[in-house]
């Protein structure tokens, strides 16, 4: 479904939790997807983090799995 709504050009908000991202809680922003499957991130911490291309399973596993509100993935169409 992730890589489905990135696909169709919507943005997907993540609260994440301690990994690769953050030590502690963080939100980024999946803001695409390439051709080969990996994920394109906007990181409000980290031009470098952003810079980079992203395997979707680490997103997920690292993705805070207690998030209330209908997260820890919220889609947005625009």
């Amino acid at each position: 479904d992730i890589v489905d709504a990135l696909a169709d050009g919507k943005l997907v908000v993540v609260i994440m939790a301690k990994g690769h991202f953050t030590k502690g809680g963080h939100f980024i922003v999946l803001r695409g997807v390439t051709s080969n499957g990996k994920i394109l991130v906007a990181d409000p911490s980290s031009v470098t983090r952003s810079n980079q291309e992203w395997d979707l399973s680490l997103i997920m596993k690292e993705a805070r799995k207690d998030a209330d509100a209908g997260g820890p993935f919220w889609a947005i169409g625009y």
